[in-house]
């Protein structure tokens, strides 16, 4: 049987980052990669400073330019009809600008890195199993591209495989302890620019109309843009019955984002999703980890998911790699490592939800924003790059003066205006409290940020295949090296029952 270092199921953003990692530590790294590269995958592509910085981490940024993306110099927000707020962005490391570039040229791009460190990638390998020796995860089996079915020993099984990880559900943390349910859908398209060549092409664009977020980011190869809407989740499905006449329909609501993209030329067919409700899983036990989308997944509409999943992989795999030669350091390693993740996003997991609502501006918010005309220094920016936390770029202070001056404006409005900040102001303490508090795994709701109502479809099912005659002494999830535990989960939230055979982690009251 093949022995290795570790095995990565997913070869995309996470598991690309990880394995160039773990092999330039000099680890025998394998991924497996479910795709054939190049081939799409759902994502709206943006790469902020932060995740630009991820990739040239990875060795990768050289070949990512050479695929001649449009580079966003800077933001234009319009907050209704009579704010607009110009900023130009917040260097991180060496990268002051934002990129977007499809999944299709990209993802190709990080494999090729993580080849060049010296992982093993192999494309159109599917995950079948996590094999199992004295309760730790010691393998894995899978199917081939020619079809046959392997099975792979290694110390470390990482799931860098997405929402609906395999990985996950055969360790037993396929059913998250914490969620949101998202109150926005996706519905975008890829055009040529009209713009290209102008200061516009090298600008990223968002309108706030009414319950609406509109938004246009110049892609690559140039002059291909992404136009987007994020609108009520019951969008989606009339854009997929009627996708021209939806779209038709949303540049009449929003005159300034129709103004934008008027004009433009090979125009693609229309993409859209409503299934993004967020989510916290266990991510790592007795021999295994859930990297990127796999382990943890915030609302699409602040566009951090790319950035966060390089982080992840990365991070993780140094992680890893320190302490890959001894069992239990290993598993600590990343248990701190899962804390660390989990310190790294909260902020943004509740920015997220706190963008998905479907309901107007707030009155402070629009007025903080007014403030905020003409200055173009990064300021509230720094919530899209994630520079500041929104805690530190929205201070309590800057809320109250907010709500202040949104009543003085329109004082006939006064006391409506102060019922609906009110429940903000709230909701913001109760975030920064949960951050003072530092609680792992913590399953209490944040009420005012987290949404309930969201579910969790059933497992991916388990399919019998025949065992390889190379694998004797290791047992598959379904047989007895699983060890069975209690993940918890809060009562408002409903979920589908876990798989009976499967594994979960242990985690502390």
């Amino acid at each position: 049987m093949e022995t290795h270092d570790v095995v990565i199921v997913g070869g995309r953003l996470a598991g690309s980052a990880a394995a160039a990692a773990l092999a330039r530590a000099g680890k025998d790294v394998v991924v497996l990669e479910r795709g054939k590269l190049p081939s799409d995958t759902l994502s709206t592509h943006v790469l902020f400073s932060a995740g630009i910085e991820e990739v040239r981490r990875m060795g990768a940024l050289d070949d990512l330019l050479a695929l001649d993306p449009s580079y966003m110099r800077g933001i234009q927000l319009h907050m209704g009809d009579d704010v607009t707020v110009r900023e130009r962005w917040s260097p991180e490391g060496e990268t002051d600008y934002v990129l977007c570039v499809p999944r299709t040229i990209q993802d190709v791009v990080l494999a090729d890195a993580a080849r060049r460190a010296g992982a093993d990638v192999r494309e159109g390998s599917e995950m079948l199993d996590v094999l199992w020796e004295g309760g730790r995860a010691a393998g894995v089996r899978y199917r081939d591209a020619d079809g046959e079915v392997r099975d792979v020993r290694c110390r470390l099984v990482l799931g860098a495989d997405g929402r609906r990880s395999t990985v996950a559900a055969r360790v037993g943390a396929w059913r998250p302890y914490r969620g949101s349910l998202n109150g926005r859908g996706l519905v975008f398209r890829y055009l040529d620019d009209p713009q290209a060549g102008t200061e516009l092409n090298e600008t990223l664009m968002q309108w706030r109309d009414g319950t609406s977020f509109c938004m246009v980011f110049p892609s690559a190869p140039r002059p291909r843009t992404v136009a987007l809407v994020m609108g009520p989740a019951a969008d989606v499905p009339r854009a997929r019955k009627d996708p021209e006449g939806t779209w038709a329909e949303f540049l009449r609501r929003h005159p300034g984002f129709a103004e934008r993209i008027a004009g433009a030329t090979n125009v693609g067919k229309l993409r859209s999703t409503n299934d993004v409700s967020a989510y916290f899983r266990p991510s790592s036990g007795p021999g295994w980890a859930l990297i990127g989308d796999a382990g943890h997944f915030k609302d699409p509409v602040i566009g951090q998911g790319q950035r966060d999943a390089l982080w992840m992989g990365r991070t993780a795999g140094e992680a890893a790699a320190a302490a890959i030669e001894d069992p239990a350091a290993l598993d600590a390693a990343l248990r701190r490592w899962e804390q660390l993740r989990d310190e790294e996003c909260l902020a943004a997991y509740h920015l997220a939800n706190a963008e998905t609502r479907i309901a107007p501006q707030p009155p402070a918010l629009v007025e903080i924003a007014r403030r905020a005309q003409g200055r173009g220094a990064p300021d509230l920016s720094d919530l899209f790059q994630r520079t500041r936390t929104q805690q530190e770029v929205l201070t309590v202070p800057r809320l109250v003066g907010g709500a202040v001056g949104a009543m003085a404006r329109r004082p006939r409005q006064a006391l409506s205006i102060l019922r609906a900040s009110v429940p903000d102001l709230r909701t913001d303490l109760a975030v920064r409290a949960e951050a003072r508090a530092g609680r792992f795994r913590s399953t209490r709701v944040v009420t005012g940020s987290e949404h309930p109502g969201w579910t969790w479809p059933a497992a991916p099912a388990r399919r019998d295949v025949a065992t390889p005659a190379s694998s004797a002494g290791i047992t598959s999830s379904s047989g007895s090296g699983a060890s069975s535990a209690r993940v918890p989960v809060p009562a408002s939230v409903a979920v589908a029952a876990p798989t009976p055979s499967s594994p979960t982690t242990e985690v502390p009251a």
